[in-house]
């Protein structure tokens, strides 16, 4: 799994992509509070289970299997969904992360999906 941010100084805009999220979270990815503008999510890799992208507002690791995630998007088994905000979403405190099998609060570190899922964020 790796994590990566892009950023320019020519740009108000910041992009993440992470290539294999997990059921254990992300924390306070940009390390500041952002307004969430596209989420591209590639469950390809995994023909036969539906994922649920989750995020939170906080910039403290959220309680995976007990915290409640603020935002949540379902990908079909083999999918990939692109999700497009035109006025933002907020995160005032900081955007956090996590993939799992399991909707809502539901799910542990151990219901990671079996194959890589590529979550990218862009943010401003």
């Amino acid at each position: 799994m790796a994590l990566s941010i892009a950023s320019s100084s020519s740009f108000t805009y910041k992009m993440a992509v992470e290539t294999d999220l997990e059921a254990d979270a992300k924390v306070n990815i940009f390390g500041t509070g952002v307004t969430l503008y596209s989420i591209d999510i590639n469950n390809a890799a995994n023909a036969g289970t539906v994922v649920y992208l989750k995020l939170y507002d906080s910039s403290a690791s959220p309680t995976v299997g007990t915290t409640q995630p603020d935002h949540q998007l379902k990908v079909a088994g083999g999918a990939r969904v692109i999700a497009y905000y035109p006025g933002g979403v907020s995160f005032t405190s900081g955007l956090s992360m996590n993939c799992s099998t399991t909707a809502g609060t539901g799910g542990d570190i151990t219901t990671d999906p079996a194959a890589s899922v590529t979550v990218t964020l862009v943010v401003a």
